[in-house]
């Protein structure tokens, strides 16, 4: 099984204007070590982390524009049921990452909250605040008040933000408390 594709097609590809922004982070968060989709035995790790990087752009989402969009710890379970993981092996997982002494929900859910918080502070070391604000806005934000533009792979993605700075620079001010939020460590 391809798992680093079952990633993409069950998680990344939902909205599909983000999915060069999870390229980017997934990609970023790989090379670093962060994420490792290639071993057996990744599989709970990565489902969790990459639903983590959805928990983040959802909440930048919801700050932004106001718009309700949760991801949940329920998600994970569903999806790692999909490919043979029970609960039992889920909250073995939690107990060992996150050292959760709770069961069955609790525990999946406290680990989630964890692996989220843990993603945000290895996003802020690769990326800085700016970058991400940029890199967020720039994928969420509907861009057809000023023009239309669809990116044809990840290098375009960059080169749009790199050479939209000063209009990107300008939604910061326009939202302070967003960018308070992310260099805080975006703790959902």
């Amino acid at each position: 099984m391809d798992f680093n594709g079952f990633i993409h097609e069950n998680i990344f590809e939902e909205k599909e204007k983000y999915i060069y922004l999870y390229e980017l982070l997934w990609a970023n968060l790989e090379e670093d070590g962060f994420v490792i989709c290639d071993e057996e035995g990744c599989e709970t790790d990565a489902v969790f982390k990459a639903l983590a990087i959805k928990n983040i752009i959802n909440e930048f989402v919801y700050r932004v524009y106001d718009e309700f969009n949760e991801t949940s710890a329920e998600e994970a379970v569903t999806l790692l049921e999909t490919i043979g993981i029970g609960e039992d092996e889920i909250i073995e997982y939690c107990r060992e990452t996150s050292g959760t002494t709770a069961d069955g929900e609790k525990a999946i859910s406290d680990t989630f909250e964890y692996v989220t918080e843990t993603l945000a502070d290895k996003l802020l070391e690769l990326f800085s605040a700016d970058d991400l604000f940029d890199y967020i806005f720039t994928a969420t934000y509907d861009f057809e008040q000023d023009f239309t533009f669809a990116f044809e792979d990840v290098d375009e993605f960059q080169a749009f933000v790199d050479s939209n700075t000063e209009r990107l620079d300008d939604y910061k001010e326009e939202y302070p408390s967003v960018m308070s939020w992310i260099e805080s460590g975006m703790i959902v």
